[in-house]
């Protein structure tokens, strides 16, 4: 439920993008948009978010705990159970584990980005997201694989060493190409325009 706080915060964040766009700062315009958009869906939505996600990852991993059998997975408590034949780890798929924190970084960046139109906008939105969910996937199965294969006392730099930065180095691929690349062409279409303009001329 909103409190009062988080009214004002909304309506202080609506007056500044109206300055902002009427006094055409799209720099400013994008910045303050995707931040106050960022702050304002993590305290509005993260809980909603952190459930479904969970959910969402629990099921999905279900299948491949199905065809695999090396681990064992319980939707409703959002919790895998992975044994090595000696231990049994079990590994809470959480506010942490789910990756809601990136997904609502994404997708503000996402909704205020100056490059694309509004339909380019949701469609990098849309992918974006799957792309964040399955690398989660991808951590997570990399998380079961390496405690499989290497015992319960690996769960520690699996989690929070490698899963991480394979995780952040798939989002990272994402940001380049939604991000930096259309940004580096768009950079190189002007020098070229620019260039054609002085050739116009001279």
């Amino acid at each position: 439920m909103l409190n009062g706080w988080i009214i004002l915060g909304i309506i202080v964040w609506l007056y500044g993008l109206s300055v902002l766009k009427r006094g055409n700062l799209s720099d400013f315009y994008f910045w303050w948009g995707s931040i106050g958009l960022f702050i304002i869906s993590a305290f509005i939505f993260r809980p909603y978010f952190v459930w479904l996600i969970s959910y969402l990852l629990t099921n999905t991993l279900g299948i491949f705990a199905k065809m695999t059998h090396w681990f064992s997975v319980y939707p409703v408590s959002n919790f895998l159970q992975i044994s090595d034949g000696k231990t049994s780890v079990q590994l809470f798929v959480d506010y942490e584990c789910s990756g809601v924190i990136e997904f609502l970084a994404y997708v503000s960046l996402v909704a205020f980005y100056p490059l694309y139109d509004r339909q380019a906008r949701i469609v990098a939105g849309v992918t974006g997201s799957i792309w964040i969910f399955l690398a989660n996937v991808i951590r997570l199965l990399f998380i079961v694989v390496v405690v499989k294969t290497c015992g319960g006392r690996a769960l520690i730099w699996a989690h929070s060493v490698f899963g991480r930065l394979l995780f952040y180095t798939l989002v990272i691929i994402l940001y380049y190409n939604v991000f930096t690349r259309p940004q580096m062409i768009n950079g190189l279409n002007q020098r070229f325009l620019r260039r054609d303009d002085r050739a116009t001329n001279g």
